[in-house]
């Protein structure tokens, strides 16, 4: 009688265990890996790429929309090719995935039919893809005004993984017009950093709740590196909830991205469709 409840607790936790497993996927092999990228040649990737903008957001907490980041969603991918496989599980087979969307996101960019776009866009890229012969038919194939409206992200563990070669492609893409945001920064990063020195034009900070926990503390050294990276070229992204904005606006940042931002937007259309409405519907009384 003692042992049963142990029994039952163990069966229960390996029930758990095999269902948390079920909902993560199978583990990302090579063999797999060969599957999705022969299946990326023939499919139409236009309808996973999700559009989101980068915003100031005044004292109303009205958003205006600086420029918006084109990306492909990964989840969805996997819901659309390998519904049952972790393409997050390896690291390094993962990677040489995001260069195959790399080429195929370029590719969607060269032809305009292809993704509708308007305003500033920014896009993330790996290093290698920078210096890859399909960066430069793409690069070929573009005008140089629409380089300048065209931000490179780019990760910070490839930056730092190779220091030498991020140096010679960030100067290459800035010469031809382009302009480079480092994404992914969390605190602890962007201490260690100098935005000028590393020559980025932007830096993206990571929202996180400790960052408001950390206290009066926190936030003045949050204010600091702001101010040393300059409070225009700094976006804090990944935002939820309206501490991160309040948080934000404390410490001098201008810009955000993320789910709540899009939820600020959709509510100002909805207003603005409103007042249109209003107004026409008394110019039609008069």
């Amino acid at each position: 009688e003692k042992k049963l409840p142990a029994k039952t607790a163990t069966r229960m936790d390996a029930r758990a265990a095999l269902k948390a497993k079920q909902e993560e996927g199978e583990p990302l092999t090579p063999e797999v890996l060969a599957r999705v990228e022969t299946a990326l040649e023939r499919t139409d990737l236009s309808s996973l790429v999700r559009r989101q903008f980068v915003c100031d957001i005044d004292k109303k907490m009205v958003p205006i929309p600086e420029f918006s980041e084109l990306f492909i969603s990964i989840k969805d991918l996997r819901e659309t090719l390998v519904p049952g496989v972790n393409l997050l599980s390896n690291r390094w087979l993962f990677q040489h995935l995001t260069e195959s969307l790399d080429r195929r996101m370029l590719a969607m960019l060269t032809k305009t039919d292809t993704l509708t776009i308007s305003g500033d866009i920014s896009f993330n890229l790996n290093l290698a893809t920078l210096l890859s012969n399909d960066f430069q038919t793409f690069d070929d194939n573009i005008t140089a005004a629409r380089r300048g409206a065209m931000i490179i992200e780019l990760q910070k563990s490839d930056i730092f993984s190779d220091l030498g070669t991020y140096l010679f492609a960030r100067e290459f893409v800035q010469e031809k017009g382009y302009r480079v945001c480092l994404d992914g920064m969390n605190q602890l990063a962007m201490s260690m950093i100098d935005r000028d020195r590393l020559g980025v034009d932007l830096i993206k900070l990571v929202w996180h709740t400790e960052l408001v926990d950390g206290g009066d503390e926190m936030g003045e050294k949050i204010r600091n590196m702001v101010d040393k990276a300059g409070q225009s070229r700094v976006v804090l992204c990944r935002v939820d909830n309206r501490e991160a904005i309040d948080f934000g606006h404390s410490v001098g940042i201008k810009f955000f991205q993320g789910r709540y931002i899009e939820n600020l937007i959709a509510e100002d259309t909805r207003r603005r469709e409103l007042m249109r409405l209003k107004r026409r519907m008394e110019r039609s009384e008069i």
